[in-house]
């Protein structure tokens, strides 16, 4: 009998089965590419996703997902996660593998987390919310209090200067990291150019504001977050 409680949904990537809703009724699950040899249990076409991409399972009425050793890798909640690692998944945690080729939300709702009544969050002085703040567990950028929202690349671009932050990201590192659906032969680099990079750098400062000249230039080499 299918567990209705516990499922995938799928907000982006088509897939073999044209599946939007994906119940979690075994004790495995392989999500990854069609292929001529393999057809995992959530197959999507993208062919930057691997053909094993990442295997989701369950140990004790907990469920995980592990990476599989894939090509472009596995993020959950925008935090890319080690390869071969087992990852314990929270209710509504959004998976997403190569980079956001395809992303999908793991549900897992229980009698607790329906009869719980959450407490009222705790309001504080505006003053508490000026500045430019980083909430990293929910991938949220907030300026004096207010969240800004920005493209897939805005997003890609902030999360890696600000994963090394305080250190210089070359072209190279921002040319595969942001686009990596440009990846035309292995060990290669993206057909990115220069002012391809500028012009999404700046338009990052814009969106950031009076923070936005926290992003500095590295004459010949790249950009750092200096914060």
């Amino acid at each position: 009998m299918l567990n209705q409680d516990v499922y995938l949904s799928i907000s982006k990537g088509e897939t073999f089965k044209k599946q939007n809703i994906i119940p979690i009724a075994n004790n495995e699950i392989l999500i990854g590419r069609l292929g001529r040899d393999t057809i995992p249990d959530v197959a999507f076409i993208n062919q930057y996703v691997s053909r094993k991409h990442a295997l989701i399972g369950v140990d004790s009425g907990n469920y995980y997902i592990i990476d599989l050793m894939s090509k472009h890798g596995t993020e959950i909640n925008d935090i890319s996660i080690e390869k071969n690692k087992l990852i314990f998944l929270q209710h509504k945690d959004v998976i997403s593998l190569a980079k956001g080729s395809a992303v999908l939300t793991f549900h897992h709702y229980t009698e607790s987390s329906l009869d719980k009544t959450l407490e009222l969050p705790i309001l504080q002085n505006k003053s508490d919310y000026i500045g430019l703040t980083i909430n990293i567990e929910r991938r949220e950028i907030l300026i004096d209090g207010v969240q800004i929202y920005l493209t897939s690349k805005d997003t890609g671009l902030f999360w890696l200067l600000h994963k090394k932050r305080g250190c210089a990201v070359s072209y190279d590192e921002i040319k595969i990291t942001v686009w990596p659906e440009r990846i035309l032969h292995k060990d290669e680099n993206p057909d990115v150019g220069r002012e391809e990079i500028n012009t999404l750098v700046y338009r990052l400062r814009k969106k950031l504001g009076k923070y936005g000249e926290r992003i500095v230039s590295v004459p010949r080499y790249g950009y750092m977050l200096d914060i």
